[in-house]
């Protein structure tokens, strides 16, 4: 798989791999849904945006998907604060999960890299930012997500 020329994934894990709160049972089952759809897309890549990237290290995350899903998983966003702003020679966002995707694209790709992020806090991404899928914290990824989704990847990625 070539990954520099790959469109990418930016996954959050609660509220969209499962609802926030849930109980343990309720872990990841969302998960395979979203493998589903890529599946569909083996071009596309995942970059953890989730805060569970701060606490679990890499290889135990990537344990949580199916292999095939496990091995486009490259890593997470970095961890930023407002005062990081400085030190980019391009201006990012200041709303902290865009925030972080864009320091990655910027170390990575670039900021006009295609690229999809699914998150169930609109408030973390500017409110024009056309790359959020939003998902439901109560119920987490569904059906018709799946459908936005490809509709997302096809739009943006392809």
């Amino acid at each position: 798989m070539k990954t520099e020329s790959s469109p990418v994934l930016f996954l959050d894990f609660d509220g969209v791999t499962h609802p926030d709160p849930c109980d343990k049972d309720q872990l990841f089952q969302s998960l395979p849904l979203i493998e589903a759809v890529l599946r569909r897309y083996p071009g596309v890549l995942v970059i953890l945006s989730t805060t569970w990237r701060t606490t679990h290290p890499l290889d135990e995350l990537k344990d949580l998907f199916s292999s095939d899903i496990a091995e486009r998983v490259l890593g997470g966003t970095p961890l930023l604060n407002l005062y990081d702003l400085a030190w980019y020679p391009a201006p990012i966002s200041t709303r902290s999960r865009q925030r972080e995707i864009e320091a990655w694209l910027h170390q990575n790709r670039t900021l006009n890299y295609p690229w999809v992020a699914i998150d169930d806090r609109p408030w973390w991404f500017e409110s024009e930012c056309s790359n959020l899928l939003v998902t439901s914290a109560i119920t987490g990824f569904t059906e018709s997500d799946a459908d936005r989704l490809e509709e997302m990847i096809l739009r943006r990625c392809s």
